[in-house]
């Protein structure tokens, strides 16, 4: 079991050639993302950042927001990342939250510069570091050696802010175990490859794109970044620039590139191996469309959260051709467990600490999703009560209301919140939505329960 840093170090030893990230014209290879990550983590230790230092850095979809990535990881430190296009107060209000020690950004941030440490993340990216050092010598970077700091499995790695449900922002704290675990969940789900070109075009501060490309980068395959899903053209070139297998997208993406390459939508999506969409679960009729258009290709369908990472993966392929499990989320994988807890937070599925998994429920006896496994998160950051709420007994507590089946696919009737209440039986949305989706005269639709004045 090694680190992201540790085997792409490997790596760039073992195939040094090898293409790791591509954006545009831009290109790194494996060695080359190691000598970057070095002369990253020289600059910081070079500017007093040390393990354990919490780093803030705008989460780009380029080469240089990998690299700083794990260089910070590199010399210990703890990634915070920011969305692109967080305004500049709600990123400083992030950067207090975490108590960070420094913002790697190039956007105007001068009126905050007496509230937060700001550094230039083209400028770190630009640093050099001897690319051969002398054998047994540590690298020399920023004027001086700088060695890899080895983490204990349980140190945080990386806090991932969500807003989630409330609004409120969210710290997710994942430790080096649990980002290996969602990396392998994510391999193993998937089935990615060595020889995978996988084309990512979605944010990489969100925790679906975060986990296929630390996936993609510990195969030692090639991860072609793209700056947004909503760019048909763009992704056409990049899927030919590259030959791409393999495709990332969210639900709302892949209607979005419909409806822009119109009758190339077929044509183009079908060079790709598999395509994953995570983030939200397609409806009935979107998998039987994709599945029917693209007959060669694999489509999967990923239930994940930043607290898990994905953890119940399904083939729609072949789950197509069944009028029940084709409705699924999917089914866990070997090393995580799920149970099914009702309102008092009993295991309806009599999920014990014997390791029994998946015992039936069904649509008549739904309770709350509950997980667990190496890939969880350690808690949410400065939360404390609402961290315990959420992790009891090993156990991640989920607000979606799920049953399962006998073959331990799990099916999702809507959180917990949306469910509705009528005249005494719960209806789920959800439920409602794939019926109503699959007339032929219905694009999109959302149900939503309303009171009755009666």
């Amino acid at each position: 079991m090694k680190t992201l840093v540790e085997r792409i170090l490997e790596l760039s030893a073992e195939r040094p050639d090898a293409p790791a990230l591509a954006f545009k014209k831009e290109q790194l290879t494996y060695a080359q993302l190691a000598d970057k990550i070095r002369a990253i983590a020289g600059e910081l230790s070079a500017i007093g950042i040390k393990a354990g230092d919490r780093v803030l850095f705008t989460a780009l979809s380029k080469p240089e927001m990998a690299a700083v990535y794990l260089g910070i990881q590199y010399i210990g430190g703890v990634a915070v990342f920011v969305d692109k296009n967080s305004t500049a107060e709600n990123a400083v209000a992030i950067y207090e939250d975490a108590r960070a020690s420094l913002f790697l950004t190039d956007k105007p941030m001068k009126e905050y510069g007496d509230r937060c440490r700001l550094f230039s993340m083209k400028q770190l990216y630009a640093a050099s570091c001897a690319e051969h050092p002398v054998s047994g010598q540590k690298p020399v970077c920023a004027g001086h050696p700088v060695s890899y700091h080895k983490p204990v499995w349980e140190d945080i790695a990386e806090l991932l802010f969500t807003t989630g449900t409330t609004g409120k922002p969210k710290g997710v704290m994942l430790s080096y175990r649990a980002v290996y675990h969602i990396l392998s969940n994510t391999i193993e789900g998937i089935g990615i490859r060595e020889d995978e070109r996988v084309l990512i075009p979605l944010p990489l501060n969100h925790s679906f794109a975060l986990r296929v490309l630390r996936a993609v980068l510990y195969q030692g395959a090639l991860a072609v970044l793209q700056n947004g899903f909503a760019f048909a053209k763009e992704t056409e070139n990049n899927q030919s620039a590259f030959d791409c297998t393999a495709f990332v997208a969210v639900p709302a993406s892949i209607e979005i590139l419909r409806g822009q390459m119109q009758d190339r939508f077929v044509p183009i999506m079908s060079r790709f191996r598999y395509i994953e969409i995570g983030a939200g679960s397609l409806t009935v009729a979107q998998r039987k469309r994709l599945t029917a258009e693209l007959p060669d290709t694999t489509i999967y369908n990923t239930w994940g959260s930043s607290e898990s990472g994905g953890a119940l993966f399904t083939n729609v392929t072949v789950v197509s051709q069944d009028e029940e499990k084709i409705k699924t989320i999917g089914k866990p994988l070997s090393h995580v467990q799920v149970a099914v807890l009702d309102e008092h937070g009993a295991f309806l599925n009599g999920v014990g600490d014997d390791g029994d998994r998946l015992k039936v429920t069904d649509k008549d006896h739904p309770g709350r999703l509950a997980l667990r496994g190496d890939m969880q998160m350690s808690g949410y950051w400065n939360m404390e009560e609402l961290t315990a709420q959420t992790l009891r007994d090993g156990w991640l507590i989920t607000s979606d209301m799920v049953y399962t089946d006998a073959d331990g696919y799990v099916y999702m009737l809507g959180r917990a919140d949306d469910i509705i209440n009528v005249g005494g039986e719960k209806v789920s949305p959800i439920e409602v939505e794939n019926v109503a989706g699959q007339y032929e005269s219905v694009r999109e639709c959302a149900c939503i329960g309303v009171p009755d004045p009666n």
